[in-house]
């Protein structure tokens, strides 16, 4: 256990510093939006709330983010009541300026808190438990016979947590050295995790700059996921369910949970859902994950009372949280102008600033075609009104940065349906591979913040009218795993470097040029230096068939799963070379994936200078720079979410061969 309280409060107090740094900085029109619904809260009534319209940035979270806000509205009367007069539009005085900067900056204690406490939990995860899991039962193996003299077994796979510490511990070092390698480097993971959630660069920008409350919404989810992870699973659901109510975008996630819960919740060691662990080995999982041995009844799988008082335990929890939220609205009659201003689907797809996701390329399609068709088809002597094509001068310019409506020119209609449909499709494979497990104790600490991210990741990637914004919903749980595993950490560098590259454009004024790309590249190198230094797997001899030589793996844009299984001992090409400086530890790319990062200075050279520098470019395609910088980042967030969904694909099968077997 982690008990160097000190290191944590330094990164706290810095990441603090830094947002204290970013007051002055631009802020977007949320900041308004926000000081609009602080104004609603505290001088309306309740009836009112989703009523109201003096201002065109109407309340459309849910009410739990209201009380939120209504809180916040209690302490602002005390520094300025004038930001708390609905008329008073666009009201930014010094006082209110600072008073709600620093209210995002002090609720970022959810955040913080619920990282420390990963922290620490990662630390009894790997060091004092001593293991969980897989590496558990391995560096038993490891302790055993079949030890040969380069230290290495002959027939097992060591998990990427245990491997770097036997191949260092050489032959005559016993378990004492194993255990100090293993508590430095435990103490790396925590320090690194907590760093990695309390300064993420998208985090920073978006809250700090652009002026949202994400940390404390993440905070509170990431605060579920630690409670998953302790086998609290009881209150990781209304914590979840709580949630919901603060923002409905988590609702991607809503499957994942539904599926966790009622397997590993209510159904856990019943007929319904056998003990997460293999037959007769008596294991246990850390903080009472999963169930061994359990008793007879439970092995025998009639626990089915069980599951009947556990599901309507979990039913009345969550009913109570949401009755609490929406009670008073159903009871006014008001939940369709609520529902209303939550799904406010004729938005269309897209939102102005287009998300990196699977629909970015779909829109740019449809760009470049509405462009060229007019120009083609009278040489081809094509009647575009026969062919049902109505192509509205200007219609390349959606990607222009407007809030509006928007429709595709050429390329057929998306319906929320549509999109609904696809990210249920997406979230299959991982939904039964959470209910299948892998007979193994403490699969869902082992597995659901991967879950968590991927759920929030095909959202991301296929959901209606998605903000560039919610890619950190997906990005922040993910290091978690960065931290533990090669691949995830692999996965979770390109996702960021991606996802936040995809942020930039929402700080737009020049002031704030420097200060992005430095908070940008920042993260970026720090990222790489952290990840790199704690996973001496990825630092691969060149000679080797890993992500740093010349193998095919390393010719693709990303193969994190594959390099995950080519770090195993067994390879003897494999050869880990000692880090001398952090920087080689850092060098965890293949060549294609160098060459995909080194597109992003390409991209940016053209963003912020050759387009601005030639007015014809400005004037004729206006779209041109938001369209380029969404592609561009699309293609790293569409190779990460292939990868991931590869990997759920494949554990899905594993686990359902496996409990047919049994």
């Amino acid at each position: 256990m982690i008990t160097n309280v000190g290191a944590f409060l330094q990164l706290a107090v810095i990441a603090s510093a830094i947002k204290l740094l970013l007051v002055p900085t631009y802020r977007s029109t949320d900041f308004e939006v926000h000081r609009n619904w602080l104004a609603i809260t505290h001088s309306l009534p309740i009836s009112k709330w989703y009523i109201e319209e003096t201002s065109e940035w109407t309340l459309d979270y849910p009410p739990f983010f209201a009380w939120f806000e209504w809180v916040l509205s209690q302490i602002a009367r005390f520094v300025d009541p004038a930001m708390l007069v609905v008329e008073n539009l666009e009201h930014a005085s010094g006082r209110t300026v600072l008073f709600q900067r620093l209210s995002v900056t002090v609720t970022d204690v959810v955040l913080l808190t619920a990282a420390y406490a990963l922290a620490r939990d990662l630390s009894s995860d790997d060091c004092s438990s001593p293991l969980s899991g897989e590496g558990k039962s391995k560096i038993k193996k490891l302790q055993g016979p079949r030890l040969q003299a380069g230290g290495v077994a002959e027939e097992i796979t060591v998990a990427p947590t245990t491997t770097s510490h036997v191949a260092s511990s050489g032959r005559g070092h016993g378990n004492s050295s194993i255990h100090s390698d293993s508590t430095g480097s435990d103490m790396r993971r925590s320090i690194a995790l907590f760093f990695l959630l309390s300064c993420h660069a998208g985090l920073l920008l978006v809250d700090h700059v652009h002026f949202q409350y994400n940390g404390v919404m993440i905070g509170l989810l990431l605060w579920s996921l630690y409670a998953a992870r302790r086998g609290r699973h009881l209150l990781s659901g209304l914590l979840f369910a709580a949630l919901l109510n603060l923002k409905h975008l988590f609702l991607y996630a809503a499957p994942v949970y539904f599926v966790y819960l009622l397997r590993h919740y209510c159904c856990e060691g019943t007929v319904l859902g056998p003990a997460c662990a293999e037959a007769g080995s008596g294991a246990r999982s850390p903080a009472g994950q999963g169930s061994g041995k359990g008793s007879s009844s439970e092995r025998g799988g009639y626990g089915l009372g069980r599951v009947v008082v556990r599901l309507a335990l979990l039913g009345a929890g969550v009913l109570a949280i949401f009755g609490v939220s929406f009670g008073p609205f159903i009871i006014m009659q008001q939940m369709p102008q609520v529902l209303g201003r939550l799904f406010p689907f004729g938005r269309g797809l897209l939102h102005a600033y287009w998300a990196a996701n699977a629909w970015a390329p779909y829109a740019a399609a449809d760009k470049l075609l509405s462009a060229a068709i007019p120009r083609v088809a009278p040489r081809l002597g094509l009647d575009l009104d026969k062919l049902g094509l109505q192509i509205q001068p200007g219609a390349a310019n959606m990607a222009g940065g407007l809030v509006g409506v928007s429709r595709f020119s050429v390329l057929p209609q998306v319906s929320p349906a549509a999109t609904a449909l696809a990210v249920l499709l997406t979230l299959m494979p991982c939904l039964a591979a959470l209910w299948a497990g892998d007979g193994r104790p403490g699969y869902i600490r082992r597995s659901i913040v991967r879950a968590v991210s991927y759920s929030f990741l095909s959202g991301f990637v296929f959901g209606y009218h998605v903000h560039e914004k919610a890619v950190l919903v997906a990005l922040l749980p993910l290091v978690v795993d960065a931290v533990r595993t090669p691949s995830a950490a692999h996965r979770f560098l390109l996702l960021a470097t991606a996802g936040n590259y995809g942020l930039l454009p929402l700080i737009f004024r020049p002031q704030e040029y420097g200060t992005k790309i430095l908070v940008f590249l920042s993260y970026f190198v720090v990222s790489m230096v952290a990840l790199g230094s704690i996973h001496p797997e990825m630092q691969l001899d060149s000679r080797g068939t890993g992500v740093a030589g010349d193998s095919a793996a390393s010719h693709t844009l990303l193969s994190p799963s594959e390099m995950q299984n080519t770090t195993s001992p067994l390879n003897p090409s494999l050869k880990r070379r000692a880090a001398r400086s952090p920087m080689k530890g850092a060098a965890v790319f293949g060549r294609m994936t160098k060459l995909y990062l080194a597109g992003f200075l390409a991209v940016e050279l053209y963003v912020s200078i050759v387009h601005e520098a030639v007015p014809a470019l400005r004037r004729r395609l206006p779209f041109v720079p938001l369209m380029l910088t969404s592609v561009y980042c699309s293609i790293g967030v569409l190779t990460v979410w292939v990868d991931m969904v590869t990997e759920w694909v494949r554990e899905a099968s594993m686990g359902w061969r496996k409990r047919q077997k049994h």
